[in-house]
């Protein structure tokens, strides 16, 4: 195996300083495979790399350069690398393989089932003190007529740049009925080093296919994609110039997440409009007015946005002509809008048709506390269409306001609606999908009646304009997979934390992940999700 000689890269000393853009250039440069895209993260003293591939051609020797150039990186603070399969496939079909990185101790990987404990309810063989180290992950269903497991083995390989590591074997298992076939891992004394050894270790234990990694047919086909994000605000003009001097500086760093959708929705929470006075007095406290330049819809398309709601307490900033001129402006940038009272957004993809109905607690738009007119919208909505998103603008603000319950919110003073009692009803009615904003932190998820509901998306992007402390500046990209009938295949949830001026980036620590888990397990805890470690998400 020959890889090049990165430490001649500029990337290279600052790779060894721990930067996760540096590390995935080096590991791009090193797999030297255009099409295989490289995400690398990190959380606590375990590095995560993502690896975009179904095929099984040439994974051998992407795993063997991943970990021959993060060995040699010598990260400090690092002991493990995770490879992990970075595709969207539903958790119990992606991989997972892992490295120990201490040259002192190395202990095989584990990877234990979690419908497999022994009977005293601990995990089958782990003793107490090392169950610290072992990763639960969801295994498919019991009834399912085929069961996948990867699961980590030693192994030894010889790697290019002259190390020699300890790692893994895969083993692949397919159960038909009640009789199981376990395929016997190969004896380590009987495989050449290097790459070619763990081609031949893994070769038969893979199931054949032409080109691509086979996987069971146990959930239904993904119909459509749909990327979600909250308030998006690019910056004002309003009696202080707030807009940065590089357009690009504002989704640069994170408009690569935003593709490879079908439909890409964000909440717009500002105008684009050029009327001078705005209807509100921003002079009183807690009174903002937001009006960002027209041109400014074009930066948003290129960004990658689909569909942007303009039903929020800032629509009607610059009177009705500022929410006029908003809509025309979105929609003459090659996008659509959607939040004018009694409307239903018709858009095409994949063959579907997706009906899209904005909600916000104002009476000029759709009002989440009437439960009867959303309800009636609904319907409409799908006797016309494959798909039904309904997006709502509610609940309480602030860093307090993470907390969801099936209740009405005050804010202010503001009666901000029940969001749970709402979601419900609609879901009960025919919508698909809901999505959340307004709260300026990100929420729950719920899994009901088999159609996901995101309870608030937080902040997205708020340059100069809105308050990144805490909650408030962590926040995601949330990507839903749907059934042909709309029903939630599989999903991620895309970490993202913004920087000092309310700009997106991705987040290396997760936060995303680790807020909207939390408080997913707090507020709902007997939705029937899954949110793992990285963020993919499935039904139980």
């Amino acid at each position: 195996m020959t890889i090049p000689d990165l430490t001649q890269l500029s990337s290279w000393p600052q790779g060894q300083r721990g930067n996760m853009a540096a590390i995935a250039d080096l590991l791009t440069t090193a797999l030297d495979a255009p099409a295989l895209r490289v995400e690398v993260s990190r959380r606590d003293r375990t590095l995560y790399v993502l690896l975009t591939t179904p095929h099984r051609d040439g994974l051998p020797q992407h795993l063997d350069r991943i970990h021959a150039v993060v060995t040699a990186l010598a990260l400090p603070d690092i002991a493990e690398l995770k490879v992990v399969d970075g595709t969207d496939r539903p958790l119990e079909h992606r991989w997972q393989q892992v490295f120990s990185l201490d040259a002192v101790a190395p202990t095989p990987p584990v990877t234990v089932f979690a419908d497999e404990p022994s009977e005293d309810g601990r995990a089958a063989g782990i003793a107490p003190s090392d169950r610290s180290s072992v990763k639960l992950v969801p295994s498919p269903a019991a009834s399912s007529p085929h069961r996948w497991r990867w699961r980590a083995l030693p192994l030894v390989m010889v790697l290019g740049f002259g190390l020699a590591a300890g790692v893994t074997q895969w083993r692949y298992e397919q159960q038909r009925g009640s009789s199981p076939t376990q395929s016997q891992p190969a004896a380590a004394a009987n495989l050449a080093p290097g790459a070619d050894a763990v081609a031949q270790a893994i070769e038969p234990m893979l199931p054949a296919a032409p080109a691509a990694l086979a996987l069971p047919d146990l959930a239904p086909p993904v119909a459509l994609t749909i990327k979600a994000v909250g308030d998006i605000i690019p910056g004002t003009d309003y009696q202080r110039y707030r807009l940065p001097d590089d357009w690009q500086y504002l989704f640069g760093s994170i408009q690569h997440h935003l593709g490879e959708a079908d439909i890409t929705f964000g909440n717009f929470e500002s105008t684009l409009t050029e009327v001078p006075s705005s209807a509100k007095d921003t002079g009183s406290a807690n009174t903002f007015a937001f009006r960002t330049p027209p041109w400014y819809a074009s930066v948003l398309k290129e960004a990658g946005f689909d569909v942007l709601s303009v039903a929020n307490n800032h629509s009607m900033d610059f009177f009705e002509q500022g929410f006029t001129d908003t809509i025309a402006h979105i929609e003459a940038a090659g996008m659509k809008a959607v939040g004018r009272k009694d409307e239903i957004l018709y858009v095409e993809a994949q063959g579907q048709t997706v009906a899209f109905i904005g909600f916000s607690n104002y009476q000029e738009h759709n009002q989440v506390q009437d439960i009867e007119t959303a309800i009636a919208l609904v319907e409409t909505a799908s006797a016309q269409a494959d798909i039904v998103v309904v997006s709502f603008h509610a609940g309480k603000e602030g860093t307090d306001a993470t907390v969801t319950r099936d209740q009405d919110e005050l804010f202010y003073s503001e009666n901000r609606g029940n969001v749970v009692r709402f979601s419900r009803a609609v879901v009960d009615h025919g919508a698909d999908l809901v999505l959340g904003h307004g709260p300026h932190v990100p929420r729950a998820i719920e899994l009901y009646n088999n159609k996901l509901i995101a309870y608030s998306l937080g902040n997205f992007l708020g340059y100069r304009s809105l308050s990144t402390v805490g909650p408030l500046g962590t926040s995601l990209i949330l990507q839903t997979d749907l059934d042909a009938q709309g029903n939630f295949v599989s999903g991620r949830i895309i970490p993202v934390a913004l920087d000092r001026n309310g700009v997106p980036y991705l987040d290396d620590h997760f936060g995303g992940v680790v807020l909207v888990r939390q408080f997913t397990q707090r507020d709902f805890p007997d939705t029937p999700l899954e949110i793992d470690d990285l963020g993919y998400i499935g039904p139980q």
